[in-house]
C-alpha cells in the first residue's frame, strides 16, 4: 500500500478487481471484535455511509482540510461512488493493525470482493480523517479452501439461486448463458431493459457490450493479415494521411494491436462538444490526429481506444467499406451473428436494452438509486467499443473462433492473443476471455476454455464490474467442479 497518506485515494486501484471463485459470492465468516479508537470510530462511518449516506456530507464533516484539498471534491465524491456501486458495504474478516489513529483491516465487500483498507485520522480531536487507502487482496487460506467443489448440476443451481438474490436485491440487470460445447446449460435474463416503460430483459435483449468490440476489430486486421492487405510492421502513415510524422512513420500496426502505441483515448474536450452526434470513424480520426503520444512507441503499455479506431481507419481505408460494413459482411454474417451491430441510439431498434449507471443527481427522481445513461456516451459505437449483441451471437461468435471459421490458425491465433504467427495447434491459446464496460450502466463479459469446452457469458446494463466478476466467479467454479 503506498507510503504516503495523501497517495491513498487512488481510483484506479478500487477500478480494478482480484477475480477469484469468491469474487462475486460471498462468504460467511465470524468477525473480528473491532477496539474503540477514533481510527475504527471513522472507519465505522465510512461503512455507514458507503452502504446508504449522503457521500458529500461525510467527506465535508470528516475530512481534514489537507486530505480534502490534496483532490478535486469530484475525485473524492467519485472515488466513494465507484467504492459504493462495487462492493455496497464490507465485513471485516482480519485485523492487520490497530491504534488509536490507524486502522489496517482485510474485509469481503457484500459483493463478494477482497480489499486491504487502512484508515488514519488525525492525532488530536476531533479526529477527522487524513488518510484512506484501498487495495485488492487475496481470500483468506482458510476461505479458499472451504470453498466447496459442485457437480455441473450442483454449479448450475447455486448460479440460479444466486442470481434470484442478486434480482431481489437490485444488484444485477442483464442475461446469463452457460454452454458447453457450444450448447446452452443454462440461459436465463434478469431485471429491466427499461425501467420507464416496465420492459423486462429477454435472453435475447440486445447489450451494449463495451470493449468487446475490440476482438472484432482485431479479426477484421487478422483477415486482412492473412490475405496480404496489410503488413503487421508497417508504420499506420502507409495507410493514413495527414497523422504528424512523429506518429505516422513511428506508430505500428502491431503497437496498436498491442495497446503500445502509446495512444491513449480521445476523450478529451473537443469529443465532449462533439459526441453525441459523432457516428464515422473519420470524425473521431479527426479528432485522435491532434492528440500527442504519450510514450515512444513500443516501450510501454498502455489501453488505448483511440489506438483501436485509427484500426478501424486503416481498415476502412483498404477495403474501401466503412468499418461498420466490414465487420457486418465478414465477421457477423459468417458468423451466424444478426444481432450485433453498432446501433445508432437516435434510431428505433428492437428489443435493446437501456443502460442504468448510478444516479448522480442532486435530486433523484423518486430517490432512484439509477439513472439511464442516453446522455452519458456515445450515439454510436467505434472500433474501440460500444456496439450490441446478444447472449447467442457472442457464443456464435466463441465458436467461430475455436472452430477458426473466421481466418485460419494463424490468424486467429493472433484475436486469441498469440502474436508469434504460428499455425501449430500446439501453441493455441487455451481459451479466449474478453470483457468490456464502463461506468455508465455498460458491462458484459465473454469466457471460454476449449479443452473442457465450457463458454461463459454475462451481459449487463448495470454499471461494472457485475457481469465480469459474475462471469469469471461462474468460469472458475465450472474449472474446479467435482467430476465425479
Amino acid at each position: 500500500m503506498a507510503k504516503s497518506i495523501m497517495k491513498y485515494l487512488t481510483l484506479s486501484i478500487v477500478l480494478s478487481a482480484v477475480f477469484s471463485i469468491s469474487a462475486a459470492f460471498a462468504q460467511d465468516f465470524a468477525e473480528p471484535e473491532l477496539p474503540d479508537t477514533p481510527a475504527v470510530m471513522q472507519f465505522k462511518k465510512f461503512l455507514t455511509v458507503i452502504e446508504s449516506g449522503d457521500h458529500e456530507k461525510y467527506i465535508k464533516e470528516n475530512f481534514t482540510d489537507e486530505f480534502l484539498n490534496t483532490f478535486p471534491m469530484s475525485d473524492h465524491l467519485d472515488f466513494f461512488r465507484q467504492v459504493s456501486m462495487m462492493h455496497g458495504g464490507f465485513k471485516v474478516h482480519t485485523i492487520i493493525e490497530s491504534s488509536e489513529n490507524k486502522l489496517v483491516v482485510v474485509a469481503q465487500s457484500n459483493r463478494g470482493r477482497w480489499r486491504e483498507i487502512e484508515f488514519v485520522t488525525e492525532a488530536s480531536p476531533p479526529y477527522k480523517v487524513a488518510g484512506m487507502g484501498m487495495e485488492m487482496a487475496t481470500p483468506p487460506d482458510e476461505l479458499k479452501k472451504s470453498v466447496k467443489s459442485m457437480t455441473e448440476k450442483e454449479i448450475l443451481e447455486f448460479v440460479e439461486n444466486k442470481l434470484n438474490k442478486m434480482l431481489e436485491a437490485d444488484e444485477f440487470s442483464g442475461a446469463v448463458l452457460i454452454a458447453k460445447n457450444g450448447k446452452p446449460l443454462f440461459k436465463k435474463a434478469y431485471g429491466m431493459a427499461s425501467k420507464r416503460f416496465s420492459v423486462l430483459n429477454n435472453v435475447d435483449t440486445k447489450f451494449n457490450i463495451g470493449s468487446i468490440n475490440k476482438s472484432f476489430t482485431q479479426m477484421a486486421i487478422a483477415q486482412l493479415l492473412e490475405k496480404n492487405k496489410i503488413e503487421i510492421d508497417e508504420t499506420i502513415g502507409k495507410y493514413l494521411a495527414d497523422f504528424p510524422e512523429e506518429i505516422a512513420e513511428k506508430v505500428t500496426i502491431k503497437h496498436l494491436l498491442t495497446m503500445k502505441s502509446g495512444m491513449g483515448s480521445y476523450w478529451n474536450d473537443e469529443w465532449q462538444a462533439k459526441w453525441a452526434t459523432i457516428k464515422t470513424v473519420d470524425e473521431l480520426i479527426e479528432i485522435i490526429k491532434k492528440i500527442p503520444l504519450d510514450f515512444e512507441p513500443g516501450t510501454s503499455r498502455r489501453y488505448s481506444n483511440s489506438g483501436y479506431v485509427v484500426l478501424g481507419a486503416i481498415i476502412e481505408k483498404v477495403t474501401g467499406q466503412s468499418y461498420y460494413d466490414y465487420v457486418r459482411e465478414n465477421i457477423y454474417k459468417p458468423a451466424g451473428m444478426e444481432n450485433t451491430d453498432s446501433y445508432e441510439l437516435d434510431q428505433i431498434v428492437p428489443n435493446l436494452a437501456i443502460g442504468y449507471m448510478q444516479n448522480q443527481a442532486e435530486n433523484p427522481y423518486n430517490n432512484s438509486k439509477f439513472q439511464n445513461n442516453l446522455l452519458a456516451h456515445s450515439v454510436k459505437g467505434s472500433p474501440a467499443g460500444g456496439g450490441y449483441s446478444t447472449l447467442d451471437d457472442l457464443l456464435k461468435y466463441a465458436e467461430a473462433l475455436q472452430k477458426n471459421q473466421l481466418a485460419g490458425i494463424k490468424y486467429t491465433n493472433l484475436v486469441l492473443g498469440l502474436f508469434q504467427n504460428t499455425e501449430s495447434p500446439d501453441k493455441r491459446p487455451r481459451g479466449f476471455g474478453i470483457a468490456g464496460g464502463a461506468p455508465v450502466g455498460i458491462n458484459a463479459m465473454v469466457k471460454t476454455d476449449f479443452k473442457s469446452g465450457y463458454t461463459v457469458i454475462v451481459l449487463s446494463n448495470y454499471d461494472p464490474p457485475v457481469a465480469s466478476d459474475l462471469g469469471r466467479s461462474i468460469f472458475e467454479l465450472l474449472m474446479n467442479q467435482k467430476t465425479s
